[in-house]
């Protein structure tokens, strides 16, 4: 795989991230019945709609939590990224660097978390859960850049001279 290649599917990769932002990744909804149905909770979340609700509500703690390790971390990473593919020669230390923040990401916790209570959610009598397509862009996001990650390491160490 070239750089070229590499650099096209990071940029098809920030896309999927980016709809997985601001596409709705779960739809909730609790009903009674009693004598007649009544919805008592309906409720669709994308990650931008939930950290502006944490924002509007004051709960800035999982606000800053959400906000670092799903956005700003994934676009340094990206930025990292993007870096290693222009560089002519670029620096060995950035390629270790995107590792180590690959690991304080959270994209990949926030899909299974994401999962998790849609499963918990559906296994609730008087309670349904769909996976909304934001949930899909996000997780196809978390595996393409798995993949570019790895593709970048096999990439640069292909290109890095030997010292024999």
């Amino acid at each position: 795989m070239n750089r070229l290649s590499l650099l096209v599917l990071h940029v098809l990769s920030l896309v999927l991230l980016g709809f997985g932002w601001f596409t709705n990744m779960l739809h909730i909804e609790v009903n009674a019945h009693f004598i007649f149905d009544l919805n008592l909770f309906n409720e669709d979340r994308s990650v931008i709609g939930t950290l502006q609700t944490l924002w509007k509500t004051g709960n800035f703690w999982p606000f800053l939590l959400i906000f670092f390790f799903g956005i700003v971390i994934p676009l340094v990473k990206s930025a990292v990224i993007f870096y290693l593919l222009w560089a002519k020669k670029p620096q060995p230390g950035w390629y270790g660097f995107v590792n180590a923040i690959s690991k304080w990401a959270m994209a990949d916790v926030f899909a299974v978390g994401i999962f998790v209570a849609f499963l918990g959610a559906s296994a609730m009598q008087n309670t349904g859960a769909a996976l909304e397509p934001g949930f899909y862009y996000f997780s196809a996001y978390v595996i393409l850049g798995n993949v570019i990650s790895m593709l970048l390491g096999k990439l640069l160490k292909k290109a890095a001279p030997t010292n024999a």
